[in-house]
């Protein structure tokens, strides 16, 4: 049996004031998507994530399956405290679930990161993939209602047209179901002409507790992180 864990609400901020006024600030049993063309930033925004909620004293857990431990750890900078498996398990929901759950016992680890989603299924042997991910979204959404966790998942677009400046909820790819069963989903893209660029869009395409849609946050990346541009008035 887990302890309790809906003692108190779980509410944390991003410290990017345009997206906590946006969201009210992150909550426990919330499912928010990150999504954006490959290199644009989806995992930059997930790691600043990480290092504002550890200032509040929210250590969370990761689950990063696109590059070895010590590549995903080096690309911190002031590394903070997180936690990460030993080892991965690709396409095994129920050994992550088994996981939360364990760290949660371990270390109160009550927010999880995810990147990305197609490590959760086996796409060549999915007859239908949108299904397939329609059930995996119901099931992150169930494990963090029941147990009053706040989960990140990371999900790919669909290729990047060299002439697109403006992705949406439609741009992810394989299944409307992501959309449909998420609690936000939050697009973030550079500027398609300078790639290089520091700065970066963040959209919220929708958030269902605040009605909040489609507004922008401009970014830019400071010691390592993302920061919120301020905007100049006069």
């Amino acid at each position: 049996m887990l302890k309790e864990k809906n003692e108190t609400i779980l509410g944390v901020k991003s410290n990017i004031p345009g997206l906590d006024k946006a969201v009210e600030n992150f909550k426990s049993g919330e499912l928010i998507v990150i999504s954006g063309f490959t290199k644009h930033g989806k995992t930059l925004l997930a790691q600043s994530f990480t290092y504002e909620f550890e200032k509040q004293n929210y250590f969370s857990l990761w689950f990063s399956f696109e590059v070895p431990q010590y590549q995903f750890i080096g690309q911190f900078q002031n590394l903070p405290l997180f936690y990460l498996p030993l080892k991965l398990r690709i396409h095994a929901m129920d050994w992550l679930e088994q996981c939360i759950l364990k760290s949660f016992e371990k270390y109160n680890t009550r927010i999880i990161f995810i990147d990305h989603l197609h490590y959760l299924f086996d796409i060549a042997r999915t007859r239908n993939p949108s299904i397939e991910i329609g059930t995996i979204i119901r099931k992150l959404k169930t494990i963090a209602v029941n147990n009053g966790f706040l989960i990140f998942l990371l999900c790919h677009t669909r290729k990047a047209q060299k002439s697109s400046n403006d992705l949406s909820f439609e741009s992810i790819r394989d299944s409307s179901f992501v959309s449909q069963e998420s609690d936000c989903v939050l697009m973030i893209q550079r500027n398609i002409k300078d790639i290089e660029s520091k700065t970066a869009w963040l959209k919220i395409e929708f958030h269902r507790r605040t009605g909040i849609f489609n507004q922008k946050v401009k970014l830019i990346k400071v010691d390592g992180y993302l920061k919120q541009i301020e905007e100049q008035h006069g």
